[in-house]
């Protein structure tokens, strides 16, 4: 079948995506493609999606973990119909919270944001809501003024930043506007918590009237699907939380202590261990005092948290603390676990969902679904973990589309951050080593550690020369300032599965040389070991799928950071002894590797003249 392709040609292995895509689609199938950067995927399966929907009545959903990445789906998108004529609408939907144009409200946390909207909006009080959907009948018809006045001016396929703008210089709500237009839209570019989060799913598509069998779901980055779900189910509070909620509880009148009562509560029950499996009745031992079942103190909570949002403008910890309360009152299930730990801040006590197949497995209600990304490797494991029915899933991997020539993978022997081998020596081996490595690199280098405690304990001893290191909960305006830095040249130093190593393009070959020092295992926790032992019992791969695979995909995914289009040449080192063992390596991308003890030699002679990786080998 010719499908809709905005591009004048196709590039290497591409077609073979394009094709399986296709076979998907009109098969019903489920497709788990391993496809490398480079291949252009955006392209490749919205193309045949997208052809196929509009010629059989079908919606697109592409599912992305970051807005930041929507922009790529909406360009295809925009080309696809510009290039063809087609009368193609699409929207680029963002949560409720994100699209609020409403001062005091947006600045609020993620609990206080929903349900002070919610309040506002029963009460009639929002007059963005109001000017977006209505209040009485002649609201409703200033809305729909409105409405139409914004689809004009926005277009049929209109970012959400468009939106925005016109919902603040029109004093409504774009995201009342936004799920207006998903109701007629053929593709909607959204979240993964807009499908795959059950409740706000169902609303969802009720509110746009589409249904999810009559849909085509496309999920990019698909190897962070399973965490993010788990995520997203899971909850959590602590010591500092607790304490912000008495002295908010305080300022209305009432004082409750949930701080000292929690922390007695947690050193009793955890005595010398560092954490432990506790009961769902255990922890309202500290809530006795405030005499009321758990249902009326998530109806206490909440209140107060309403009454102080609306004294203060500020989000509420009362609110947080009522949808925590909410999670955990709920019954036991068999792929939860609640564990109470100790930690160098004090105590924390989690709602932790270990299958996130309870929601992913909703995609084989699908009309057709392909999940996608560079390190979907192995792709049983993803079926298996996310629910996906063994009968109907394709599984495809694709080589790189990039010259061999123009990369060189070095495994590097003596080093390991296994913890059993951390030490200050080891540190300062590596720390020398790295130093080594930035010095014979004709450009930019980028480190990639397993955690922050490793990055904290090398850092320090290295000596390179600008120097960009990667910290904890940094912003996004920080992160976009330290990469501008990094186009200059300079050593950027991140972690594995942070927002260095994934997501972002270093699409100007800023890298030339990326160190992945060591795995990023998972330390070992309760939670880890719940994980292992559910994933044992289910698939009888615990080890594999709950620790060992998703730390050296971590791995591979900071690699692959280096190489981004066809001119680029660059090197990898692999710091660390375990990616020559068996099921390690066997992860790793398909490609040559170097064994060596020290990578200079072969860098040096890399970048001489312009070697190529094959020559190197052979000599």
């Amino acid at each position: 079948m010719e499908v809709y392709f905005r591009h004048p040609s196709i590039r290497k292995h591409q077609d073979a995506l394009i094709q399986n895509a296709n076979e998907a689609i009109e098969n019903r199938k489920l497709l788990l493609a391993n496809a490398p950067v480079g291949m252009g995927k955006t392209d490749a399966v919205l193309a045949p999606a997208i052809t196929y929907a509009l010629k059989h009545g079908k919606t697109v959903f592409f599912l992305t973990p970051k807005i930041s990445q929507h922009r790529i789906a909406l360009s295809v998108v925009r080309g696809m119909r510009e290039k063809y004529g087609l009368d193609l609408r699409a929207v680029d939907l963002i949560g409720r919270r994100y699209a609020c144009v409403d001062p005091v409200l947006s600045d609020l946390d993620h609990e206080s944001f929903y349900q002070s909207c919610e309040r506002r909006r029963k009460k009639e009080e929002c007059i963005f809501y109001g000017n977006s959907k209505g209040y009485g009948k002649v609201g409703e018809a200033k809305a729909e003024y409105l409405f139409k006045k914004m689809s004009e001016k926005a277009g049929p396929c209109p970012s959400h930043e468009d939106l925005l703008a016109l919902g603040r210089e029109c004093e409504a709500c774009p995201y009342e506007w936004l799920i207006r237009l998903a109701s007629s839209a053929d593709v909607i570019i959204a979240d993964y918590f807009h499908l795959m989060h059950p409740q706000i799913r169902d609303l969802l598509l009720m509110k746009i009237k589409k249904k999810f069998e009559n849909s085509i779901v496309i999920i990019d980055e698909a190897h962070n699907l399973a965490k993010r779900v788990r995520d997203q189910l899971s909850s959590s509070t602590n010591n500092f939380y607790l304490g912000k909620l008495d002295k908010e509880t305080r300022a209305l009148g009432l004082k409750t202590n949930l701080e000292g009562a929690f922390s007695k509560w947690a050193r009793e029950e955890l005595g010398e261990a560092r954490e432990k499996l506790v009961s769902k009745d255990g922890f309202y031992s500290i809530l006795e005092k405030l005499e009321g079942k758990p249902e009326e103190l998530i109806d206490m909570f909440s209140e107060l948290g309403f009454q102080f949002v609306e004294r203060t403008g500020r989000k509420s910890h009362a609110l947080r603390f009522a949808k925590f309360l909410e999670r955990w009152n709920e019954n036991d299930r068999r792929e939860t676990v609640r564990i109470l730990r100790k930690t160098m801040r004090g105590y924390v006590l989690s709602k932790k969902f270990l299958d996130p197949s309870v929601s992913t497995s909703k995609l084989n209600e699908t009309h057709a679904s392909i999940l996608m990304s560079g390190t979907l490797l192995p792709l049983e494991m993803h079926r298996d973990v996310l629910g996906l029915d063994p009968a109907r899933c394709i599984l495809r991997s694709y080589p790189s589309p990039f010259p061999e020539k123009n990369r060189m993978n070095i495994l590097l022997e003596g080093f390991t951050t296994r913890y059993s081998k951390r030490s200050a020596d080891e540190y300062l081996k590596m720390a020398r080593m790295i130093d080594r490595i930035a010095s014979e690199t004709p450009g930019g280098a980028a480190v990639f550690f397993p955690s922050y405690n490793v990055l904290q304990g090398v850092v320090p001893l290295m000596k390179s020369e600008r120097m960009l290191v990667q910290k904890e909960k940094m912003k996004p305006s920080e992160v976009g300032a330290m990469l501008k830095d990094f186009s200059k040249g300079g050593v950027l130093c991140g972690v594995q599965g942070g927002s260095m190593a994934e997501g972002i393009d270093y699409a100007n070959g800023e890298i030339k040389c990326a160190v992945v020092v060591g795995v990023a295992l998972e330390e070992m926790s309760m939670e880890v070991d719940a994980l292992i032992d559910y994933y044992d019992e289910k698939f009888g791969r615990g080890w594999d799928y709950g620790y060992l695979y998703p730390g050296v995909i971590r791995a591979v995914q900071a690699a692959g950071r280096a190489i981004r289009k066809d001119e680029d040449r660059a090197i990898v080192v692999y710091m660390d002894e375990r990616f020559r063992w068996r099921n390690y390596r066997t992860l790793l991308p398909d490609e040559r590797y170097a064994v060596a003890e020290d990578p200079i030699p072969y860098m040096r002679k890399f970048w001489e003249e312009g070697k190529e990786t094959e020559r190197i080998l052979k000599e």
